[in-house]
């Protein structure tokens, strides 16, 4: 439990920035998405997870629920309710005389929105016998938490980017022209069992999104590729429950065809200098807005189709993990694409080109914001990637 104690004590020092008295959890069946990032543990039947600025936290459940609870070491005390969590919970805030307390209820952001509306009606009926006490939501102080990694989640993401660059060279070195969609997923499989790991989006070691054509999150076909085709493949790895997420396009040569056709070739320069042009101005304090723009505007100068959804998001414990967004100021991003930039996040960087002329690119790569700006976790694609014509394919 020792990267959630590491998430505690993030979340204590958040609270004595004055954000609030304390933060409240209340959950059951792993009800809420934010309990396997803190506390690490849940209950089965109802139970309160409380973390305070400067009394400690504390855990009340039913005595079976109790024991793991207990052995993680994340709690001061684990208070075992006789058949009434109601009165144990108001014994605890009369003792602990908070005056505001945040809620993981959010408009926004699904993430920091694990209290369901019963659960949040029986709180004020809970309260309503106490002391005046204000609530609010967690959101900002949730999603800071999530999107600043330790030190120890950090580690995991990069080692679940560095398999997934092997897992890619792997398969690259296998393609050709003839196999179908899911045969070609079929070869990450391979790779993912034989390093006994599992695809990060669905955790099993199931086939990445492969596609030809008819682009959209949808898993493979049986459509088969063919020289002079170009392919996108998007695919994660899990290390320790943190994800990467790393996207590549590859074109499969024509007979007699030595490197890719020129308008390809010039695709792939101007997406890669989209790419260095974000990274290089992602630095603490800049808004995902701003970084989205980059891209966006270096595509209309080069007269290619505007970007059609956001130029990257941070991954972490999921694909998407929430909090700022790379993305620009669209009505369904809400503030997200308006948060700044901080130390600890980790992004996706992939500003996307699809043409009407059937040339469509993902390329898609990890970096980590620093206090001196943004640094590759993923081995960046330097050349466009092409799969050479084979006799037979």
């Amino acid at each position: 439990m020792s990267l959630q104690k590491e998430k505690v004590d993030q979340a204590i020092s958040y609270l004595n920035e004055g954000f609030a008295d304390a933060w409240l959890i209340y959950a059951s069946e792993s009800s809420d998405p934010c309990l396997p990032l803190v506390p690490g543990v849940a209950t089965v039947g109802p139970g309160i997870f409380l973390f305070t600025a400067d009394q400690g936290s504390y855990a009340i459940c039913s005595s079976i629920d109790a024991q793991d609870i207990e052995e993680s070491g994340v709690f001061n005390q684990v208070i075992k309710h006789p058949g009434s969590l109601e009165e144990s919970l108001q014994e605890l805030m009369n003792e602990l005389a908070l005056k505001k307390v945040a809620l993981n209820y959010s408009v926004e952001e699904p993430l920091a929105d694990g209290l369901t509306t019963g659960r949040y009606r029986w709180l004020i009926k809970v309260f309503e016998k106490l002391d005046p006490l204000e609530l609010v939501s967690s959101e900002p102080f949730l999603t800071k938490l999530r999107s600043i990694k330790s030190a120890t989640e950090l580690q995991n993401i990069q080692q679940a980017v560095d398999d997934t660059i092997d897992i890619y060279d792997a398969v690259f070195a296998k393609l050709k022209p003839g196999l179908t969609e899911k045969q070609a997923g079929d070869l990450f499989v391979a790779e993912m069992l034989k390093r006994d790991l599992v695809n990060g989006i669905d955790r099993t070691p199931s086939r990445p999104i492969v596609m030809k054509n008819n682009i959209a999150h949808r898993p493979p076909s049986d459509s088969v590729i063919e020289p002079g085709d170009l392919v996108i493949f998007d695919f994660s790895t899990v290390f320790n429950g943190y994800v990467s997420d790393i996207a590549r396009t590859v074109y499969f040569l024509k007979e007699g065809e030595t490197e890719a056709p020129q308008r390809i070739r010039d695709t792939f320069e101007t997406i890669y200098e989209a790419i260095s042009k974000c990274k290089e101005a992602m630095n603490p304090g800049k808004q995902g807005v701003e970084i989205d723009a980059i891209a966006r505007n270096l595509y209309i100068e080069r007269s290619y189709p505007e970007i059609s959804h956001a130029t990257g998001h941070q991954i972490g414990q999921d694909v998407h993990d929430g909090g700022v967004l790379l993305g620009p100021a669209w009505k369904r991003y809400g503030s997200s694409p308006y948060g700044e930039l901080e130390a600890g996040m980790v992004f996706t960087i992939e500003p996307t080109i699809f043409m009407e002329d059937g040339i469509h690119f993902i390329v898609e790569e990890n970096v980590v914001i620093t206090d001196n700006g943004a640094e590759w976790l993923s081995r960046r694609q330097d050349q466009l990637i092409s799969i050479p014509w084979r006799r037979g394919s």
